[in-house]
């Protein structure tokens, strides 16, 4: 198997906002490939599709909490959209879409049909993720301080 790599190189992760969708607070982070997150029209196509989605979480048969992160990431091939929520007391669900530059209007699943693929750059999200339902929910599993769970964002730059 002949494998090519890109050479690592840091991209610009931020921390958009909160989105309070029907009872579900969601911390919206963006991941850029350039020098600033420039993919606004994906990012509110995602906003628009956010009560759709939160809902078919809601049919899991699986617990959920009402706590998920969207990350939308400008990347090489187009803009990955993951939606992940905490499910299970300790476990994240995810699903993944994508839109391509040149209709950011179209909002599709993965390409990679039902597998849930995360790059390098994602998963430092996930680690900030994990860290903070480890400190305000998971320590605190008698009385779960989701209120400091959702103001918990990963701040980064470059």
């Amino acid at each position: 198997m002949n494998t090519i790599f890109e050479q690592y190189k840091a991209r610009t992760i931020s921390f958009w906002s909160n989105m309070n969708v029907q009872d579900w607070t969601v911390k919206v982070y963006t991941i850029s490939n350039r020098t600033q997150f420039e993919s606004v029209t994906i990012l509110n196509h995602c906003a628009k599709h956010l009560p759709v989605w939160l809902k078919r979480i809601e049919h899991s048969t699986l617990p959920t909490y009402k706590h998920a992160f969207l990350i939308v990431h400008e990347a090489r091939e187009g803009v990955w959209i993951l939606l992940n929520w905490w499910t299970g007391g300790e476990m994240i669900e995810t699903k993944v879409f994508f839109a391509n530059y040149d209709t950011p209007d179209i909002i599709t699943d993965s390409p990679y049909n039902t597998n849930s693929l995360l790059c390098v750059w994602e998963l430092e999200v996930f680690a900030h993720e994990r860290a903070s339902w480890i400190q305000h929910v998971l320590s605190k599993a008698e009385a779960p301080d989701y209120e400091a769970y959702k103001n918990d964002t990963l701040i980064h730059g470059i």
